[in-house]
């Protein structure tokens, strides 16, 4: 008589992902880090426009200035601070750390779950884009997860997810998972502590704040400034936490994905359980705030991971690469505003060294290996009605003489500047260029 609970073992067994070698693991590493590498090379300039705020904070960091942010932990900016001066330019170091955090997140997973897991969930377009751009998100979640998977491994689990908090404080939503998945608690605790002290022993020090501040999210997400612990907060949440696995789950793969992590947790698998808990953690957290598809990355990312728990590791392989070269050709958001900017930012190149006032967050200036922002024209304290004579005075007591105006946001923020977009130029201003879009002047 067969025996069917050992049959019923066997296949259960046998349905459930494999690992991969050493082999395999390196070789999709090797993939995916030579796939993103390429890829960030074609986009050589800014595609995150907040990465001119990291920047100026690495190099701060440099000289002992700026260890506590109020929004940004002290992790990322460090990594930057480092790597910067090795490859010669700020932005090269910011790409290189994000293709290489996809590379850590695609031994985790190959690891635990297989090759084709690993690309997978590297082929979706968000993950494609944040592995190939300069930025806290792809970094981030890539430690996190991989935390998650090898729990088991206490010290390199703590390490993992204690480098994911010190990326970006939402990831902290990670360490109790790791913690209940770890067989050392004690052990994964004391490691978790000791890395991120640069954070919490520092802001002890100075006497800052352990925890970030986050009104400005809350204020976002209502519409008017309202503290975190309020009846309003508590009666938008549940509706944040849909708006947030809506912004990770609305890709058709990724939504089809969870299915697959949800039939893994359903048959006991840890790490399906582990992965899944830290998803809706993150969508829990979000949901206080507000919540775009680049901050719901973590949802995006886990549920990607069930594809291991629907698909055979061969199958998977061949679909991510299929989808992932599609996905290589789809612009990132903002890629056109970007791609402006960026011939803006080589035009100033060639002009004197000096702060540039700009109608745009993207448009920044290099200075040596770093590259810094633009004083906002909204900076000055100009009114809508500000003429180029009063503008002239403004800028000159900032110490600016270079102004690059995006034409479309200019007629928007101030259309008193209109004589600066058309026409003869106004006395004491000389026109440097105008590339598709923009107008650049020299304030003599």
């Amino acid at each position: 008589m067969p025996d069917r609970p050992g049959a019923f073992r066997r296949y259960l067994h046998a349905s459930l992902p494999a690992p991969a070698s050493l082999l395999g693991r390196l070789a999709a590493v090797a993939g995916c880090v030579v796939a993103l590498g390429v890829l960030s090379t074609m986009h050589p300039g800014l595609r995150f426009v907040d990465f001119v705020r990291f920047s100026e904070r690495a190099r701060q960091l440099t000289v002992g200035a700026h260890l506590v942010d109020r929004l940004y932990p002290i992790g990322y900016p460090a990594v930057l601070a480092l790597l910067t001066p090795l490859v010669g330019s700020v932005l090269v170091a910011g790409k290189a750390w994000s293709v290489a955090s996809a590379g850590i997140l695609a031994f985790a997973v190959a690891s635990r779950l297989g090759v084709g897991a690993a690309l997978w969930v590297l082929a979706a377009h968000a993950m494609v884009i944040s592995g190939s751009t300069e930025g806290t998100d792809l970094p981030a979640v890539a430690l996190a997860i991989s935390a998650v998977l090898l729990a088991n491994r206490p010290g390199i689990a703590a390490v993992l997810v204690g480098g994911a908090v010190l990326m970006r404080y939402t990831a902290v939503v990670a360490v109790p998972v790791v913690v209940v998945l770890s067989p050392r608690r004690g052990l994964t605790l004391a490691v978790l502590l000791a890395v991120t002290a640069p954070h919490w022993a520092v802001a002890l020090a100075t006497g800052a704040s352990l925890l970030p501040d986050q009104s400005e999210n809350l204020t976002i997400a209502a519409g008017a400034p309202v503290p975190l612990l309020s009846l309003a907060t508590a009666q938008r949440w549940p509706s944040g936490v849909l708006h947030a696995l809506w912004s990770g789950l609305q890709e058709p793969p990724t939504a089809i994905s969870a299915l697959g992590l949800l039939r893994g947790a359903a048959r006991g698998d840890r790490s399906a359980r582990g992965v899944l808990v830290y998803l809706l953690l993150h969508a829990a957290a979000l949901g206080l705030g507000f919540a775009n598809a680049r901050l719901a990355l973590p949802i995006t990312a886990c549920a990607l991971l069930g594809g291991a728990w629907l698909v055979p590791s061969g199958a998977l392989t061949a679909l991510a690469v299929v989808v992932g070269g599609l996905n290589a050709r789809v612009p990132a958001e903002n890629e056109s505003e970007a791609a402006k900017a960026s011939a803006v930012c080589e035009l100033l190149v060639a002009e004197p060294p000096g702060p540039v006032v700009a109608t745009s967050p993207w448009l920044y200036r290099r200075d040596g290996v770093w590259i810094v922002g633009a004083i906002q024209l909204s900076g000055l304290g100009v009114a809508r009605e500000v003429r180029p004579a009063d503008l002239a005075v403004r800028m000159r007591t900032a110490g600016a003489s270079l102004l690059a105006l995006d034409a479309a946001r200019t007629r928007r923020m101030a259309p008193g500047l209109e004589p600066l977009l058309s026409g003869a130029p106004p006395p004491g201003w000389h026109l440097v260029g105008r590339p598709s879009g923009w107008r650049v002047w020299r304030l003599e």
